[in-house]
């Protein structure tokens, strides 16, 4: 959108004062707009005074709907306001238009900058973190924005000089956002998440698969397979760009998409990006879609994760095949198979070097920073702690605050070899928790359910008695349970497939105090 010399006459209101919604204000003062800042709640004294310095009109406690029919032109909604909100609902029933922060920060970005959208259930700040290390040292300025933690607004403001923006999408952002053309997008995976605000499954990869439409028509965009699988049985619109179909091993899909059991009409509707006549459809809804797809309507790329943890890629694409190996993955796991390759396809499509991006995967050549409460280790290595006994355990702790779902969890729990004792806990999302006790006859030697859901997780897991201990009213509880139970080699595992709102303010906010309480019991403290 380019808003020209109209943006001065345009009454911007801004919901929500945290800093994504700050720094879209601060833009709209810098471009001369009119914008008035609107909070559900208490602004902090320093923010006020911040805004009063900057000349930031605002209002807390509350929104004034009548200021809002009056003078709201468009309304920018910050990433924590979803549509069921009453603001959002006023908006729409008086033709308010509403927009998420990241479509108003694209309006403002560099006609020849580049942007790139992953989103997905998980490893979405994963990915988008490992891309914009991927393009250091290369012709892009790179930035990891969005939903991550850092708004597209805020990079733009504090990094005027980026050319590639790696932006993390939420289904929330994309509800709101309509004209950003990312050159390269990906919708990773799909989980059983966020279904508090979706009808169902289908609604809510609905709602994910916005971005996949959103892609630039000369850009690529990055689908699982299992996940396009199903947009097909959806008769879900397919993008004009290319599309890559990732899959975790080479599988048949090339043999299938040349066995032609169909007619022609199917083939060719396929073949112009269509979808299928619901009447067609009924009679193949039990087919697999690589069974009635052509071999030009994809591209492929595979991973097969390896016993001694290497990766091997292979891209099957329209101009070229790679097949390469990471011996030594900068992040452990094979959870993290599928990020890699993602972000190895867009890095590959956008000019980077083989050797430059099997360097950074690397994990003895790269300097890969890494994202914390994911998978974090404390102190980066096993260490020495002591229990409230004052006994020494070596031992590893890891902060997984970033798995609120089971899924998640699991993924955590098969990343590592060593016996586990995992927290598990917080605010329920509705989980089916009895998959984590599938894994005790593994490497997990017992659980410590936590705060809210804990009576819950008991329940479901009642089967593996001997193996749960007994609840604990909140996460450091549950932690230090574990510790003093812990043996050399270890690993205690804060992964707690839940949400935090129960004890804490986010995610971060847990995983920052499970890690000053690790620290706080390092020997050498």
């Amino acid at each position: 959108m380019n808003l020209g010399q109209n943006i001065k006459e345009i009454h911007f209101f801004i919901a929500g004062a945290a800093k994504s919604g700050i720094s879209a204000a601060k833009i709209l003062k810098k471009n001369g707009a009119h914008v008035f800042i609107t909070e559900e709640n208490k602004i902090s004294d320093n923010l006020k005074i911040e805004l009063d310095n900057l000349k930031i009109p605002y209002e807390e406690n509350g929104h004034s709907f009548e200021k809002l029919k009056s003078q709201c032109d468009i309304l920018i909604l910050s990433p924590g306001i979803p549509l069921n909100k009453d603001i959002s609902i006023f908006c729409k029933k008086n033709s308010i238009p509403i927009v998420s922060e990241i479509e108003f920060a694209s309006w403002f970005m560099n006609s020849k900058s580049i942007s790139v959208g992953i989103t997905g259930t998980n490893g979405k700040s994963t990915t988008v973190n490992y891309l914009s290390q991927l393009f250091s040292n290369t012709k892009y300025h790179s930035k990891a924005c969005g939903n991550i933690g850092i708004s597209v607004s805020q990079t733009l403001l504090e990094h005027p000089n980026t050319n590639l923006f790696s932006i993390e999408f939420s289904s929330y952002q994309l509800e709101t956002t309509y004209s950003i053309r990312p050159m390269c997008t990906s919708l990773l995976n799909l989980q059983n998440d966020h279904l508090g605000r979706y009808e169902n499954m289908d609604e809510y990869l609905k709602a994910k698969w916005r971005l996949v439409l959103l892609t630039d028509d000369l850009g690529i965009t990055i689908i699982d397979k299992n996940i396009m699988n199903h947009v097909i049985k959806l008769g879900l619109s397919l993008p004009k760009s290319r599309i890559i179909l990732i899959d975790e091993i080479k599988n048949t899909i090339e043999n299938k998409v040349n066995e032609k059991k169909y007619t022609d009409f199917i083939y060719e509707k396929i073949e112009n990006g269509k979808t299928l006549p619901n009447a067609i459809y009924q009679e193949l809804k039990d087919l697999n879609f690589d069974e009635v797809m052509l071999r030009s309507q994809f591209e492929y790329a595979y991973a097969k994760y390896n016993d001694n943890g290497s990766i091997n890629i292979n891209l099957n694409l329209k101009n070229s095949t790679k097949n390469w190996i990471i011996e030594n993955p900068c992040l452990p796991g094979k959870h993290n198979m599928m990020n890699i390759l993602c972000a190895s396809i867009i890095a590959n499509y956008l000019g980077v070097p083989d050797i430059h991006i099997l360097k950074q995967w690397e994990e003895n050549s790269s300097l890969y920073k890494h994202l914390p409460h994911r998978l974090e280790k404390i102190s980066l290595k096993w260490n020495l702690y002591l229990d409230n006994n004052l006994k020494t355990k070596n031992i590893l702790i890891i902060n997984d605050s970033k798995a609120t779902n089971v899924e998640s969890t699991l993924v955590a729990l098969h990343s590592f070899q060593n016996p586990i004792r995992l927290l598990i806990g917080g605010e329920p999302k509705g989980d089916d928790y009895s998959p984590i006790g599938e894994l005790i006859n593994n490497n997990l030697i017992k659980i410590y359910p936590f705060g809210k859901a804990s009576s819950i997780i008991q329940e479901h897991l009642k089967n593996y008695n001997n193996k749960i201990a007994e609840s604990s009213p909140n996460m450091l509880a549950a932690a230090n349970l574990a510790l003093n139970d812990a043996t050399d080699n270890e690993i205690i595992l804060l992964s707690p497939a839940c949400s935090s709102f129960d004890e804490f303010k986010n995610f971060e906010h847990r995983g920052d105090v499970f890690r000053e309480w690790a620290l706080s019991h390092l020997k050498d403290n």
